[in-house]
């Protein structure tokens, strides 16, 4: 039996690199997988490699779009035990050369994004006696680099 065999995971950042390899994981380990990202191409492909995995379309950075990946998580599988919150990207630029809206961006996506899906997972894991939120950040956010 697998380590997370019955369990329910969404994967946001989940078409390309480790959102990728945590979906790949965590089906392994027995857990029924919903795949999110705003690369639908990419996003549908894995979701076709894995059996019994769905994709949704998501933009973390957008509250009704939490709302509506959580409730096609609770359509298609009748629960949510895992969030991994994996979705991010990466820009670099040092202070002087990073435009405001940019920065924002940024915020939005590793910032906000990771709070909506708390605020979006708990409840729904809270109904059904917890769950697990796991928020992937970089190691960038413990140490500057130049």
């Amino acid at each position: 039996m697998g380590r997370v065999e019955g369990k329910v995971a969404l994967i946001t950042g989940g078409a390309s690199g480790l959102g990728a390899a945590d979906a790949r994981k965590l089906a392994s380990e027995g857990a029924s997988v919903v795949i999110t990202d705003v690369q639908e191409e990419l996003g549908r492909a894995i979701a076709a490699e894995i059996p019994g995995s769905i994709f949704v379309r998501q933009d973390v950075r957008d509250e009704g779009q939490w709302q509506e990946a959580v409730a096609a998580t609770i359509a298609r599988f009748g629960r949510l035990d895992v969030l991994v919150y994996n979705a991010g990207l990466v820009r670099f630029a040092n202070v002087e050369a990073c435009e405001l809206e940019d920065f924002r961006f940024q915020m939005q996506v590793m910032v906000e994004g990771c709070f909506l899906g708390c605020k979006s997972a708990l409840p729904v894991m809270t109904k059904t006696g917890g769950g697990s939120i796991i928020n992937v950040a970089s190691v960038a956010a413990l140490k500057v680099s130049a």
